[in-house]
């Protein structure tokens, strides 16, 4: 199975972690995004060279934090990317979950 580009975003109230994985799982790029307007340009300008790289834009997933995550998911959204929020109570349990 191949998948595309991912960007993952750790959400917190000061600021939040942004690593972008490569097709092969390989880190692409990682950047602080401080939920200011400038830093969100810069982490979707990053996203946009990760879509030129692997020639598919990444989908953003990220957890529900909050309100921290509203102000994230709106601009990538309004940017044209999928965005995926994710339940935390779901996505720590499945790190219990073997496959």
């Amino acid at each position: 199975m191949n998948f595309g580009p991912v960007a993952g975003i750790d959400v917190s109230k000061s600021f939040s972690d942004m690593c972008i994985l490569s097709p092969d799982n390989q880190i692409f790029a990682q950047t602080k995004i401080y939920h200011d307007s400038t830093s969100m340009k810069h982490a979707e300008a990053l996203l946009k060279k990760a879509a030129d790289a692997f020639g598919s834009r990444p989908a953003v997933v990220m957890e529900a934090t909050s309100h921290y995550h509203l102000s994230l998911f709106q601009f990538f959204s309004d940017c044209g990317y999928d965005v995926l929020v994710v339940n935390p109570l779901q996505s720590s349990s499945m790190k219990d979950f073997s496959i």
